[in-house]
């Protein structure tokens, strides 16, 4: 998979139009016009042989840098959100992130890169990731 910073919009609808059921559990963009990743400190996007299969992103809001990522369905399995994450947590400072109670895969992912478990509060779990050395 190639990552590269995202730069244009077509390909993030591209991404959002064959996410599938993925996008159950990433509803980043279900309330947010696809500008707001102008706003990012970072936005990425995989791909293999030129079709979007994942996306990443981190956002600062109110101080917190949170990190939103999301692979497509039918791509699920193939180690796409582990290469998107090493990505994005190439940027120092500390991470926070939320995930469903339910979306296990993702929060096996999460404690494997070191995130570390704050909460639970509305049926999502809260992690965060400290200073990188």
């Amino acid at each position: 998979m190639q990552i590269e910073q995202l730069t244009d919009y077509k390909v993030l609808q591209q991404f959002l139009d064959r996410a599938g059921s993925s996008l159950r559990t990433f509803r980043y963009f279900n309330h947010r016009p696809l500008t707001v990743v102008t706003n990012h400190l970072c936005t990425l996007i995989g791909l293999v042989d030129g079709r979007p299969v994942s996306y990443g992103h981190l956002d600062k809001e109110d101080g917190i840098v949170w990190l939103g990522i999301c692979v497509a369905e039918s791509e699920k399995g193939k180690g796409y959100g582990d290469q998107m994450m090493d990505a994005l947590l190439e940027h120092r400072g500390e991470i926070s992130l939320a995930v469903d109670l339910d979306n296990l895969g993702a929060q096996k992912l999460y404690e494997k890169k070191g995130f570390q478990y704050v909460k639970t509060e509305r049926a999502m779990k809260f992690y965060v990731l400290g200073e990188r050395p």
